[in-house]
């Protein structure tokens, strides 16, 4: 066995380990990454990267289909709020929501009923970006022009049509996603009593409108169905009113479930007073759930009540990367919920075609630019992956592969979400992703197009491997795109891809 070496500090582009070796037993071995490797530089080997819109993010959960291998997508939180990153630019998320008749008794309230309050109770979700220490928000509720229909695919991009009228206006200094508070609540015996919920998003909503919404005058056989009641209350929408906003904000995530219990369902609660015949009060309440997904048995479709539109305006620096993406850029950026994703291209990753070649490892490294990046979010803590089909599909990388039919040589089973890997560095400042056996595929000849996707995701979803854009993780990261003259002019670690290979005689 014959080994080639070099300094390896030199090694800022590409590594390439070169042996020539006649005995092919510890073919496609995986390295261990703390050993010490020596081997040839192939200067040739450049990278592209560049900044590119995403795909719309699916707003809703999807139910697998192992005969078509179509993974699942669970909705478990969705971003509210408005955000005016320095570095992005502003983003503002809204909340639809459907809210359904109880589940028993007439919806109407009674003629002579005296509403104490109506209250719209959302959980909230375990993420957050932003501000979260000056910035307040005018948090708005308005009912929705259109109904809300729960079995219906809804994407980011949809923009629902949304009465002029506030129903709810309420003052927020923050988002409260950590801390359960203490709430009054009243018991059938009229009694009230304090119980810890969950941390949640209580908003009191105008009893004007919950009168008119409840009128006893509603024709009962009409409003007191299902579908009735659905398509005469259409549902809500939630907003920051952005003008009215102090600070650069922030976006917070609600959760479509209780964490508590997948039985409890967020929900609109009515407290009302009557008074019968003999002068005697009574105080009663109706709830209107929000349920939690679910999808069909006979027919597997998803159902989702929650679903999450999101409006962008791009930072001028962004605009005029995504108008000139024919060049290479030295500082790229990837933004969650549909918004950004980074290309990386290797055009001359063919000079290795046709060579013998057994891949051990193969990585690609990305570092954050800290340089170019806002003092105010932290890096996405989760980084993902994927390639296009030539049918312009996204699809996994087989290393990472996490469908219900997965590729043979994906080491999901065994790794679960670190298989891929992409998952921030603190001290390293950076993201590795394993591409050895895609990398295989390129040099074969399997996959004609080598470019692959970057695009942050979920840290808590731990039972896949996404490949579309995420909707439920508001992160951001601004990265370091490839760029030789600056790493060596500075001494600093840009995005490279290792390769460590045999070459068979």
């Amino acid at each position: 066995m014959k080994y080639y070496t070099r300094d390896l500090l030199t090694l800022l582009i590409s590594l390439f380990i070169l042996s020539s070796c006649k005995n092919p037993a510890g073919i496609g071995l995986d390295n261990n990454p703390g050993d010490s490797f020596y081997g040839t530089l192939n200067d040739t080997l450049t990278l592209k990267t560049v900044t590119l819109r995403d795909d719309s993010a699916r707003s809703v959960i999807r139910v697998a289909n192992n005969n078509s291998n179509i993974p699942s997508i669970n909705i478990n939180q969705l971003p509210f709020g408005y955000y005016k990153d320095p570095v992005f630019g502003e983003t503002q998320a809204n909340i639809a929501l459907a809210i359904l008749r109880p589940e028993s008794g007439d919806i109407r309230l009674p003629q002579n009923a005296q509403i104490d309050s109506a209250v719209l109770v959302v959980r909230y979700g375990n993420s957050f970006v932003g501000d979260s220490q000056s910035s307040t928000y005018l948090l708005k509720v308005r009912q929705l022009d259109e109904v809300y229909s729960p079995n219906t695919i809804y994407y980011s991009t949809k923009n629902w049509s949304v009465k002029s009228d506030d129903i709810a206006s309420t003052q927020l200094r923050r988002f409260n996603l950590k801390d359960s508070i203490n709430v009054i609540v009243r018991g059938s015996n009229g009694q009230d009593s304090t119980v810890k919920r969950y941390p949640e998003l209580r908003v009191r909503l105008n009893n004007s409108f919950i009168g008119s919404l409840l009128s006893h005058t509603l024709d009962s056989a009409t409003v007191n169905s299902e579908t009735g009641f659905l398509n005469h209350a259409k549902g809500l929408y939630l907003t920051i009113d952005k003008n009215a906003q102090q600070g650069i904000g922030g976006l917070a995530t609600l959760s479509p479930t209780n964490p508590q219990s997948s039985d409890s369902p967020n929900f609109m609660e009515v407290t009302y007073r009557v008074t019968d015949a003999e002068g005697d009060t009574d105080t009663l309440t109706k709830v209107f759930p929000i349920p939690v997904p679910t999808s069909s048995s006979s027919t597997g479709a998803p159902f989702m009540y929650m679903s999450a539109s999101i409006n962008r305006s791009f930072s001028p620096v962004i605009q005029s990367q995504l108008a000139n993406t024919a060049v290479n850029q030295t500082t790229v950026y990837a933004q969650a919920m549909g918004g950004l994703r980074t290309k990386v291209s290797f055009p001359y990753i063919d000079q290795l075609k046709g060579k013998k070649i057994a891949v051990n490892r193969a990585e690609l490294v990305v570092y954050v630019d800290d340089d170019n990046s806002n003092t105010v979010s932290t890096p996405a803590p989760r980084l993902t992956l994927y390639r296009k089909d030539v049918s312009g599909n996204n699809q996994p990388i087989p290393d990472g592969d996490s469908r219900p039919v997965r590729d043979l040589r994906s080491q999901f089973q065994a790794a679960g979400p670190f298989a891929l890997g992409g998952f921030y560095d603190d001290k390293a400042k950076r993201y590795v992703f394993t591409l050895t056996s895609y990398i295989q595929d390129v040099i074969l000849g399997k996959v004609q197009n080598s470019d692959v996707y970057i695009a942050p995701v979920s840290e808590i979803m731990t039972n896949t491997i996404p490949f579309w854009p995420d909707i439920t993780a508001p992160s951001s990261v601004v990265l370091k795109g490839f760029n030789p003259e600056d790493a060596q002019a500075k001494n600093e670690l840009r995005t490279k891809l290792n390769i460590y290979y045999t070459e068979l005689e």
